[in-house]
């Protein structure tokens, strides 16, 4: 895993900046109006009203705060990422490689 940015509470959300080689942003995480018991608890916003994204708090014990996942028509598919605890109260977001299920054996042919 790799950390991609870092994050700070702000009131009920999150604020941060996610750096990679070919992406620079500022990205608010604010407490989203939940329909349904598996909505997103945030919505992940660019600038005032961007949406890029979502995030559900986490209910494992990776030490990770909320799992988010992030989305751009310019992205080949979404990143998914966690944003982790911290003592210090800079947060880190760690991005998380999708692994691809292993390939399952091709079946025998048929026996006649």
């Amino acid at each position: 895993m790799s950390i991609i940015g870092h994050f700070r509470r702000d009131g009920d959300g999150f604020t941060g900046r996610i750096a990679t080689l070919g992406l620079d942003a500022t990205l608010r995480l604010t407490p989203a109006h939940r329909v349904s018991a598996k909505g997103p608890d945030f919505i992940a916003l660019v600038g005032d009203a961007t949406e890029v994204g979502a995030a559900w708090k986490a209910g494992d014990t990776s030490g990770a705060l909320l799992n988010i996942k992030l989305d751009d028509p310019t992205w080949a598919e979404p990143v998914n990422a966690r944003l982790m605890a911290s003592e210090d109260g800079a947060f880190p977001l760690t991005w998380i490689r999708r692994s691809d299920p292993p390939e399952k054996p091709a079946a025998p042919p048929p026996s006649d």
